[in-house]
């Protein structure tokens, strides 16, 4: 490793965001092993606990998610009884979602776990948290602001070696 913790390899910006993700990945998987919610539904959760009350286009956006992947997740929380949509006062043809208790509950359980590797991570950043957010931030809007040349549905992978 050289200069600010990155390879001497010369790789993209974007390869150094995937290693970041598995990095990370393998920290809250680890710290919430045993804990009733996985990393990436603790996320789900935290979103719409944070937001109280929201519409799953907010939602999706606040996660950086597709709102196609999220209606999937949001109907596995219904399943379970964690979370409920109620009607939207603003718009009567849409909805808000909300946590149910059980859904509270669990998150909190979950949130016990993800503090612990939060402040694992905080404690070895040399300039702080804040300063992490910031250039984090910005490497999302500039994909964000990338991703407007592309089309936002994924294509298939293509098929190697396929016989024509």
């Amino acid at each position: 490793m050289s200069e600010a913790g990155g390879d001497n390899l010369g790789t993209s910006i974007l390869f150094d965001v995937f290693a970041l993700n598995q990095a990370v990945s393998r920290l809250l998987a680890a710290a919430m092993r045993d804990g009733p919610l996985t990393p990436g539904e603790y996320a789900i959760y935290s979103a719409i606990f944070e937001l109280e009350a929201a519409s799953p286009t907010e939602l999706a956006a606040r996660l950086g998610m597709r709102l196609t992947t999220f209606i999937d997740q949001l109907r596995l929380l219904e399943r379970r009884g964690h979370a409920r949509r109620v009607e939207n006062p603003h718009d009567r043809r849409s909805y808000r979602v909300v946590l149910t208790n059980a859904g509270l509950e669990a998150h909190r359980g979950a949130n016990r776990r993800f503090e612990e590797a939060f402040q694992a991570i905080v404690a070895q950043l040399p300039d702080g948290e804040a300063s992490a957010k910031a250039g984090l931030l910005v490497v999302r809007q500039a994909a964000e602001a990338a991703l407007t040349g592309f089309s936002e549905v994924a294509s298939p992978r293509p098929k190697v070696g396929r016989a024509g």
